[in-house]
């Protein structure tokens, strides 16, 4: 029953000086709603909570071979016109599919992977499921070489940042504006012929600059920083002092 697929997206929190974002696992398992609740709050944060953008991330995820997926949303057990999540988010649940929610007896939410809606089901059915956690972006400023904020991140909250979706490029370009360096280390590395992010998350979005992805970096460039006045990825130099972005699991 382990995760067969991470992906980030970001819960903006604004005029607040943190931001929020969730990181979703999908588990391909087949559990009912309250047995998927159950092993998502034991090994990670809760059943999903989705907005529109995310249930259609999920949805093209090539490993669902069923035509719903379990996600945190059912019906309030004290009021059945209302829905609510799992972990008692405050996300709106305004991505119905037509005619539904279309009866009370059937109390769990679900996605349907064919138009990325959401779906009333039973709770008793068995579907596979994607679990959540939530992690903070914190810029810290401190002046740091790469490898000594990798340790301060990893000591002090739980990595470097992985900058893995539009949207948290967005944010992290966001919080790093009050940044006292140019440039600031994010979690990306060059090591054994390719770029990576040092949590382990997909690379597939990217954001270098013009020169584009280097595929052989010079021996002294092969750390990845954040240019927050040209919003893009550079390589650097990987002994420089920088500030830096960490990530935090709440």
């Amino acid at each position: 029953m382990k995760a067969a697929i991470a992906l980030f997206l970001f819960l903006s929190l604004f005029r607040l000086s943190f931001t929020l974002y969730r990181k979703h696992f999908f588990v391909n398992t087949l559990m009912t709603w309250k047995d998927a609740q159950t092993y998502c709050r034991e090994y990670h944060d809760d059943l999903s909570t989705v907005n529109k953008e995310e249930a259609k991330l999920l949805s093209a995820n090539p490993g669902i071979n069923h035509a719903y997926f379990w996600i945190g949303m059912h019906m309030s057990p004290n009021n059945p016109e209302q829905w609510i999540w799992s972990g008692g988010e405050d996300e709106d649940i305004d991505n119905w599919d037509v005619g539904e929610p279309n009866t009370y007896t059937q109390k769990c939410g679900v996605v349907r992977r064919s138009n990325s809606k959401l779906h009333n089901a039973m709770c008793s059915g068995t579907l596979p499921f994607y679990c959540m956690q939530v992690f903070e972006l914190i810029l810290v400023h401190q002046n740091k070489t790469w490898d000594e904020a990798l340790d301060y991140c990893r000591q002090t909250y739980t990595d470097l940042a992985s900058l893995s979706s539009k949207m948290i490029m967005a944010e992290a370009i966001n919080n790093a504006t009050s940044s006292q360096t140019a440039y600031v280390w994010t979690g990306l590395r060059f090591m054994a012929g390719h770029w990576f992010w040092v949590s382990g998350d997909d690379l597939q979005y990217k954001a270098w600059s013009k020169e584009g992805e280097l595929q052989c970096p010079a021996r002294n460039l092969r750390c990845g920083v954040l240019d927050r006045e040209n919003n893009i990825w550079r390589p650097n130099n990987c002994e420089d002092k920088l500030n830096f972005l960490c990530l935090k699991k709440l």
